[in-house]
């Protein structure tokens, strides 16, 4: 297999993996993410660094157009880092997706609400590691440009993450004596029967007149 060939073939195992990050289907910018991903799978100019930094990254913008989340952009970045490339040009196109889905998982992370301060920290943790891994990639690369990119990059989301955070409340453990429903439940401990679909989410309530004994909430 020739360099070249390697690089068409991760290309088109990658693709398939933007696609399934696309959740709505049936819309325009859908139709477009599917023709980019027809093309890259049959042009060979993606062998060409510069040239597949360009469409990937339109790639994953129409993806992220298309409503995909966190968990299914991190998809994207889990198969890239499960590659493993032997020219040195299938290496600089791994890193180059996974640097540009980690960008725009922090652009879909800019247009996020968030429910609790425990999940902010949760994405805040995954994040951090997966930053790491990527910073110590273009650290090993030798390429500083990259990775000072990177480095704002990953101050950024961090920041907005804190700044979020702080405005939230904590998920604390919930005891009461009886089963209740969640209007009263919600009455009872938030002064307010409209947050008792908030807590039927937290503890995948099957029935509303139903909440359990013991469970999460979110602090008042």
């Amino acid at each position: 297999m020739t360099e070249n060939d390697e690089v068409l073939a991760i290309v088109k195992r990658i693709t398939p993996v933007v696609m399934s990050a696309a959740l709505e289907q049936g819309t325009v910018a859908h139709a477009a993410l599917r023709r980019i991903v027809g093309m890259m799978n049959v042009d060979y100019n993606m062998v060409n660094l510069p040239t597949f930094t360009t469409v990937f990254g339109m790639a994953l913008d129409l993806a992220r157009r298309c409503a995909a989340t966190l968990v299914t952009m991190d998809r994207v970045r889990k198969a890239a880092l499960a590659e493993t490339p032997l020219t040195l040009k299938a290496t600089g196109i791994v890193l180059a997706i996974v640097r540009l889905t980690l960008a725009a998982e922090a652009r879909i992370l800019a247009a996020m609400t968030f429910r609790s301060r425990d999940e902010v920290d949760q994405i805040a943790t995954s994040l951090n590691d997966a930053f790491s891994q990527t910073e110590m990639a273009a650290a090993d690369d030798l390429n500083a440009d990259v990775y000072m990119a990177l480095l704002r990059l990953h101050g950024d989301v961090t920041q907005h993450l804190a700044d979020s955070g702080r405005q939230l409340p904590r998920v604390i453990n919930y005891q009461f004596q009886m089963v209740m429903p969640s209007l009263r439940m919600s009455q009872f401990v938030y002064a307010d029967p409209t947050r008792s679909t908030e807590l039927e989410r937290e503890n995948n309530v099957v029935h509303p007149a139903f909440m359990p004994m013991t469970g999460k909430m979110l602090a008042v």
